[in-house]
């Protein structure tokens, strides 16, 4: 297997990460490498000729990431206003319009060029995507079934944005990728991405941070065909969950919430292993991408909401 090692662990790491009965031509590891409870570990793409590859193309299936323009300054941005989205995607618990939880959220972002406030989206397919795994030896009903959760993921997304257009008005899509893929190549080989998304030369793609750092929007540039035409869909955690505790109990929430808007009822608890402290640093990342990437735009986090 070629292996393309573009986060920071050592290439020794990377390989326990493989499940062992993987085969594939070629593997990419992006910033964001970490393993987790998926087959794969997020923030890879992996390109195979093997005939049962979709047993490592579950979990969360559709998950994505929605950037969204508004026509409004972002001094527009108000408590109550945030408040009032937390309020309709509470409504929207268990249907259509559910953020969801883990580091599942939603941003309200300032460019730092003075353009209009922005707002990122990043959920998935919740329990739909559990739809696909007893199908992964039915290729046929798997890719069916896998489009379908893709696409509910994508209307969950559009539903997310329904909730904020109640708040803010008109909303422009600029992107709406998922990252929890696969693709079927003109060869019947298969490119499977976990955490990573496919982003073709010329086209855009976001890539934020924590809940209190930047986000970027970047352009692809030809050499992403190098790296399975794929790219981070975040920094990636730097830690686990559970090794949260210590940090958390220190982390001045207070403070944080000083700085960007957090709508009421996100209590300090249900943010302790999610805070800045757990993920990757913006542009250490950017430096291990930088010969794929242009930067088009960078964004500030105002506000911030997850776990509802």
């Amino acid at each position: 297997m070629d292996i393309t090692n573009l986060s920071d662990e050592p290439l020794g790491k990377l390989h326990s990460w493989v499940p062992h009965d993987l085969s594939a031509e070629s593997m990419v590891f992006l910033p964001d490498a970490c393993p987790g409870k998926s087959p794969l570990p997020t923030g890879t793409a992996v390109h195979t000729r093997q005939p049962d590859w979709r047993k490592f193309a579950v979990s969360d299936c559709g998950c994505g990431m929605r950037l969204l323009r508004s026509n409004l300054a972002p001094s527009s941005l108000s408590r109550a206003r945030w408040d009032g989205v937390a309020e309709r995607l509470r409504a929207n618990k268990g249907r259509l319009g559910d953020l969801g939880g883990g580091n599942h959220f939603l941003d309200a972002l300032e460019p730092f060029d003075d353009g209009p406030l922005h707002f990122l989206i990043h959920t998935g397919s919740r329990a739909e995507s559990g739809h696909v795994d007893d199908l992964i030896n039915q290729p046929a009903k798997f890719d069916v079934e896998f489009d379908r959760v893709v696409s509910w993921a994508r209307d969950n997304r559009a539903a997310i944005q329904d909730a904020i257009a109640g708040e803010f008005g008109d909303l422009e899509v600029v992107l709406d990728l998922p990252h929890n893929t696969y693709e079927i190549l003109d060869d019947g080989s298969a490119i499977i991405r976990k955490g990573s998304v496919r982003t073709m030369p010329g086209e855009l793609t976001v890539l934020p941070s924590h809940m209190s750092g930047d986000v970027v929007l970047l352009r692809a540039r030809d050499a992403v065909g190098r790296i399975l035409n794929s790219l981070s869909h975040g920094t990636g955690r730097k830690m686990s969950r559970g090794a949260c505790k210590p940090l958390a109990e220190a982390f001045d929430f207070a403070g944080l919430r000083q700085k960007i808007v957090i709508p009421a009822g996100v209590d300090d608890a249900s943010l302790r292993t999610e805070g800045p402290y757990a993920y990757r640093d913006l542009d250490e990342c950017l430096a291990l991408i930088g010969e794929y990437v242009d930067v088009v735009a960078r964004f500030a986090v105002v506000g911030y909401m997850g776990h509802l």
